[in-house]
């Protein structure tokens, strides 16, 4: 990328601390979730829509991603948090949602159960999962789908993580898809206007 002429130094060191840490963060994901990452349900993953615009791949590098970033943040803060268990848990978050036409009779069934088909899928290709990650996995979904609050620092993070990712996709996909409020304020308006010239 070329660096424009006119980038005063504070811009520049702003810009090169943004790169670095989006390094590190591939570089923690990478290190930590490899064996998730190297998955055939990962790969499945990237096959199967997720919050109607996104896949569930798609939607679970972004929780990981965020939820790291906010694991660097607390640690400049001197609070501690466990990357590991943050990747782990953010990686395998929605993995028990893979297949779920054929597993879930409706969303409201899927959103209340894969939680815990997610931690036997984390299960299988994490070997020696610490209890903490299978909390955080288990308890993804507060406070939505009947599930506990995390017990957790980690488990807040990848918690909140996903809920800022789900509204992001929905967000996302409205603009892409042409659909959302801002559309259908606009449809309707056409529609009235149609009306009132046929009367």
């Amino acid at each position: 990328m070329r660096t424009p002429y006119y980038e005063s130094t504070m811009h520049r060191q702003i810009r090169e601390k943004r790169e670095d840490r989006k390094e590190r963060i591939k570089n923690d994901l990478q290190l930590y979730g490899e064996d998730v990452l190297n998955s055939e349900e990962m790969k499945e993953a990237f096959q199967q829509t997720h919050h109607r615009w996104s896949t569930v791949g798609e939607h679970t590098f972004r929780v990981a991603f965020s939820s790291v970033m906010i694991c660097y943040a607390l640690k400049k803060l001197n609070i501690k948090v466990s990357v590991p268990a943050v990747v782990i848990g953010a990686l395998c978050h929605d993995l028990g949602i893979l297949g779920r036409d054929g597993k879930y009779s409706s969303s409201k069934e899927m959103s209340r159960e894969h939680p815990k088909e997610s931690v036997t899928v984390a299960r299988d290709l994490v070997a020696d999962m610490p209890e903490k990650t299978e909390d955080i996995i288990e308890r993804h979904m507060w406070p939505a789908g009947q599930s506990k609050a995390p017990n957790s620092i980690e488990g807040v993070i990848v918690s909140a993580a996903d809920k800022y990712s789900a509204v992001k996709d929905v967000v996302k996909g409205s603009d892409v898809k042409k659909t959302g409020v801002k559309y259908y304020v606009r449809d309707e308006k056409e529609k009235i206007k149609d009306l009132i010239k046929d009367l």
